[in-house]
């Protein structure tokens, strides 16, 4: 049987899976320059282990035994294992606290649970997971031992992925794919090659095309499918393709997703509304990929098909915004002088994430915005007033990207009139530290975030 994602597998990471000494070149030692400090595996630890409730899993922990590492060899083996499951939940709810709240009960197995049921393991997936908690630890206390450490543990993790990768059995196996999830995530946050993060992008698309839809709806593949799915939206649009969750058989996916969180007892509509709006979002690169094709080849009949389906998708995110802004308004106000759990979120994290969810929305409204102007420059003036009233919404006391006017570069009498530029915000002059929620907006915005776009008339 021939698999023909095999060898895309392979070269959309070969600089980082398959060459890790290219990796290793570029990452400078930091090794000499701080004074010794307390390491996770030398202090006292807790056992941690999951609350279940019937029928949900549930990422709430318990504190069971204080372990002193003094007693037994084992038992300080059981101490580190505790601690890393521990250190693994506090980098989630950094780099992730909305994002993470917000799905954890909406899959059957999440992270931080199949984590904690690998206790003990030695595999490339352990080692991502070592590698994301020591860099995590050594940002976090300002320590370039740890750094230098998560490092090690990066390259050492890439080459057994390339382990995996070589042999078809593994390829598709959960392992592979969250160890190469977890390498992305890492690499998003350490920029150890300029476009590092793209080979994983390319490289966990082809996984996840090789693995199929099917595999992605039920135990931790859709946990798998559901942490990284927003993320190939923002590499889509930055590498200018069409982002393949926008194919039927994906959409079918995500239907399937939003139906059985919909029977869950504590299901809220919160989660129907992200996840239609997820399915229009997702549309987007190809739009704009389209778009430009067009404009340049001038085909006028596709011309118009193109631009009935732009104001299709905005139609339905603009419908999906009104929609969401009341039913957050409604929770807000029943919820006012309470801390209880709306849905399956607690109070806190659900106005972080609606907040940012409505920023995703707002942000692929004036994308599509542009695109109304390039296909059809008799709307220029509506849709440049919608754009302006979306950047004066705030979001933390910042307006909102991108700019909302026409920005001239340059004069030229061969001009082809407006035309969008995407910049990643993904790379080593704009990334944030592992120990911020970079990572949540990118992923709670719908990709939204990981990207800025423009409208420049050449």
């Amino acid at each position: 049987m021939n698999y023909p994602e095999d060898l895309s597998i392979q070269s959309n990471i070969r600089t980082v899976a398959i060459h890790p000494k290219k990796v290793r070149q570029s990452l400078p030692s930091t090794r000499s320059k701080c004074k010794k400090t307390e390491t996770p595996s030398e202090s006292s630890s807790h056992q941690i282990i999951p609350t279940i409730r019937a029928g949900r899993t549930d990422a709430r922990y318990s504190k069971l035994l204080s372990i002193d590492e003094t007693l037994t060899p084992s038992l300080i083996a059981k101490a580190a294992s505790a601690q890393q499951t521990q250190l693994y939940i506090n980098f989630v709810l950094s780099a992730y606290p909305c994002y993470f709240k917000a799905t954890e009960t909406r899959v059957p197995i999440n992270w931080v649970e199949y984590v904690e049921s690998r206790k003990g393991r030695d595999s490339p997936f352990d080692w991502a997971v070592r590698c994301l908690t020591t860099s995590y630890t050594g940002s976090l206390h300002n320590d370039p031992r740890y750094v230098d450490a998560g490092r090690e543990l990066y390259m050492r993790a890439l080459r057994g992925l390339s382990g995996l990768l070589n042999n078809i059995s593994t390829a598709k196996s959960d392992e592979a794919l969250a160890t190469a999830i977890s390498l992305a995530v890492f690499e998003m946050h350490s920029c150890t090659t300029a476009d590092g993060w793209l080979h994983h992008a390319s490289g966990i698309r082809a996984l996840m095309r090789l693995r199929g839809p099917a595999s992605h709806l039920h135990g931790f593949g859709r946990a798998l499918y559901i942490a990284y799915r927003n993320t190939l939206v923002t590499s889509a649009l930055v590498a200018d393709e069409k982002c393949f969750l926008e194919e039927p058989e994906w959409q079918s996916l995500n239907k399937q997703i939003a139906m059985e969180n919909a029977k869950q007892p504590d299901s809220s509509v919160y989660t129907d509304i992200t996840e239609r709006a997820f399915r229009e979002v997702v549309k987007l690169p190809g739009l704009v990929q389209r778009s430009e094709l067009l404009v340049r080849n001038k085909n006028t009949h596709d011309h118009f098909k193109l631009l009935e389906e732009v104001l299709a998708t905005r139609a339905s995110l603009r419908g999906i915004h009104t929609e969401f802004s009341m039913t957050v308004s409604t929770l807000r106000a029943g919820h006012e002088m309470c801390e209880e759990f709306i849905g399956p979120i607690p109070h806190h994290f659900f106005d972080g994430f609606s907040t940012l969810s409505m920023q995703g929305i707002r942000s692929a409204t004036v994308i599509l915005n542009y695109l109304v102007i390039i296909l059809d420059p008799s709307r220029r003036a509506p849709a440049e007033a919608e754009n302006k009233i979306i950047a004066d919404l705030t979001q933390d006391g910042k307006r909102l990207d991108p700019p909302t006017s026409l920005q001239t570069v340059s004069h030229s009498p061969q001009s082809m009139g407006p035309r969008l530029v995407i910049e990643s915000r993904i790379n080593p002059e704009t990334r944030e530290s592992i120990t911020t929620d970079w990572m949540d907006r990118i992923a709670t915005t719908m990709g939204m975030e990981g990207v800025r776009i423009s409208l420049v008339e050449d």
